[in-house]
């Protein structure tokens, strides 16, 4: 089986201790303590109800388990990270897995991006723009509504001219290159502004893929742990819909995000 060559993939000497490592540490902790608990917790014991053997279902999720490396205190936060990040995305591919089995295909699919979208709402709390939303006034929806309505791709191109001017200086650039927490989940990213007001983000090669560390793509952790649950989460009626474009076989995934919010086109 091929493995990843972990220097080669995530960085040797100083790139283990540098701003963008420390980031994405913290990030994947703090992601950890708020969704890892999916799989122990909501995962696994709907595998064990449906499996035929319950025992054998526990012996199974162990040995995954047993694959964890050890996270020690002088480790570097890269190393910390990728032990974290591996160890959650190899489980949560297993488990997938295992449930596929016992569930036809659209009833699987929706069992687990339902699941996963719920636990990443829960996670995000009042960040998530469905719960701003809420806390407006019957008018300022109104207001805002009907602005969208008359004006979708204006608001858009606007909003996404902003956010270019913010990251086109040079402290902008400079966040995007060293201090970016979306590398946490997906690493380098080539990012770019379309003219229609949306911001295309291309992965080269995603970091849920290699963290794990056998040289597999994570097919079902990409599909219906990112791509179902987050388009989810980050629907047309949010601030930013996304669209995932993974290009399996290979590692690498194009990520449309609307600024501004959906609506329907003028």
């Amino acid at each position: 089986m091929a493995t990843v060559d972990l220097d080669e993939e995530f960085g040797s000497g100083w790139s283990k201790w540098n701003l963008q490592a420390w980031i994405d540490f913290i990030v994947i902790r703090t992601m950890m303590k708020r969704v890892g608990d999916c799989i122990p917790k909501t995962y696994v014991p709907i595998l064990r109800l449906v499996a035929e053997d319950a025992g054998k279902v526990d012996d199974e999720y162990h040995r995954v388990l047993a694959i964890r490396e050890p996270i020690h205190f002088f480790d570097s936060p890269r190393d910390k990270w990728r032990k974290l990040y591996g160890s959650y995305v190899r489980e949560l591919e297993w488990v997938y897995g295992e449930l596929r089995k016992y569930f036809p295909k659209h009833e699987y699919q929706e069992l687990v991006v339902d699941i996963m979208a719920r636990t990443m709402k829960d996670a995000m709390g009042t960040m998530l723009p469905t719960v701003e939303k809420g806390t407006r006034t019957a008018a300022e929806r109104d207001r805002d509504a009907n602005l969208v309505t008359r004006k979708p791709n204006a608001v858009a191109r606007w909003f996404a001219h902003q956010v270019e001017k913010a990251m086109a200086g040079a402290p902008g650039r400079w966040l995007m290159d060293h201090a970016n927490p979306m590398n946490a989940i997906v690493g380098p990213t080539d990012m770019k502004f379309l003219p229609n007001g949306e911001m295309e983000i291309f992965i080269p090669r995603c970091w849920m893929h290699t963290a794990p560390g056998d040289g597999k793509t994570q097919d079902q952790t990409c599909l219906w742990g990112c791509k179902g649950a987050s388009e989810r989460v980050f629907g047309p009626d949010s601030i930013a819909p996304m669209y995932f474009e993974p290009h399996l076989p290979d590692f690498s995934c194009t990520l449309t995000v609307k600024l501004g919010g959906g609506g329907e086109s003028a």
